[in-house]
């Protein structure tokens, strides 16, 4: 079964670059001067990734220019290991050789301490990845309660992906201004009943806008959701300045128009960096085994099951079925067991 990633057909990253009649462009090879770099060597941010291009932010007086790459080592591991897309990707700290003031060549990267990945497309045999951002201080998850319907399996992909690279989290539901339904428990308040942390927002009210603006100042937060959702919106508003581009949600099939193509880092005021990335569909989950899952759904852990090592599949036999996360659950499992067979 082929890895779930969906981005998009606008994110170029999702896919594959081939040349004339579908030949596949042969890469270059270049020595890389060091892909482990100390932090403390570090001179630049990566703000986002382009083909063959990225654009970092330098340390200090904080110009930004486009920066080629020196090596292809990420590129050019043996075909028995995932594979990177691309040499960085956004939030990375990198070593820059400046050749002017307009542009540089990054020589160097640091060992991230954490990373957003998906699965990502491969035509050569070969597992892809694609890290969305890097080095996060926390992970904000944005969820509209309407247009379009709120997404607990997206959601807890995302959760789960966050918790193996030990990411915090922050669930933002958004566009509370569109809320209408009263009387009924909302999806959201059962993820706040497990313990998660969960902000209702709109960034048409300003619901909750200095709120979570305090929960992620001085932070390098990622916001991630499904297209539509309102993470740029949310942007606009915590920053009071216009970016990326912002779309009205597809009358005909509920799902939000997928406007930004690329993660994006943006600088904030004291210290603040906060990355807006690609609306998705799907998100697939790497490094993460089936056995190892129910350890990511805290509500499962006092269950009395009949048997040890319960994968909780058999809804007859274990307590598990009656939980409200159970079929996001059995999805997750499936697609797992899917990909290791």
């Amino acid at each position: 079964m082929a890895p779930k990633f969906k981005g998009d057909s606008d994110d170029w990253l999702d896919n594959e670059r081939l040349g004339k009649k579908g030949r596949k462009r042969p890469q270059k090879v270049v020595q890389a001067r060091g892909l482990d770099l100390p932090w403390i060597q570090a001179n630049a941010t990566v703000e986002e990734v382009y083909p063959k291009q990225c654009r970092v932010r330098m340390d200090g007086e904080g110009q930004a220019f486009l920066c080629s790459y020196r090596w292809a080592e990420i590129m050019n591991r043996s075909k028995t290991e995932a594979r990177e897309r691309t040499p960085v990707c956004v939030g990375d700290r990198v070593l820059v050789d400046t050749e002017d003031h307009r542009s540089g060549v990054v020589t160097g990267i640091c060992s991230r301490k954490n990373s957003l990945v998906r699965p990502a497309p491969g035509r050569d045999g070969q597992k892809h990845y694609h890290a969305l951002a890097a080095n996060l201080d926390v992970l904000v998850i944005v969820a509209s309660v309407t247009e379009p319907e709120f997404s607990p399996g997206l959601i807890d992909r995302f959760l789960i992906a966050a918790e193996v690279q030990k990411i915090p989290v922050l669930i933002c539901a958004s566009k509370m201004d569109l809320w209408k339904v009263q009387g009924t428990k909302p999806l959201w308040k059962d993820y706040s009943d497990l313990g998660y942390e969960v902000l209702p927002v709109s960034s048409r009210d300003l619901v909750g806008i200095e709120l979570l603006r305090q929960k992620i100042s001085e932070k390098t937060a990622a916001f991630c959701g499904q297209s539509g959702v309102g993470k740029t919106s949310l942007l606009r508003v915590l920053l009071n300045r216009e970016v990326g581009r912002v779309a009205e949600v597809n009358p005909l099939t509920g799902k939000g128009r997928h406007t930004t193509t690329g993660a994006v880092l943006l600088e904030a005021s004291r210290g603040s960096r906060w990355i807006d990335t690609p609306g998705v569909r799907e998100f697939g989950l790497v490094n993460l085994v089936p056995e190892d899952l129910p350890e990511y759904f805290p509500e499962f852990r006092s269950l009395a099951c009949r048997s040890s090592g319960c994968l909780h599949h058999a809804p007859e036999q274990c307590e598990a079925s009656t939980l409200f996360r159970y079929a996001s659950y059995l999805r997750i499992l499936k697609s797992l067991q899917e990909e290791t067979s």
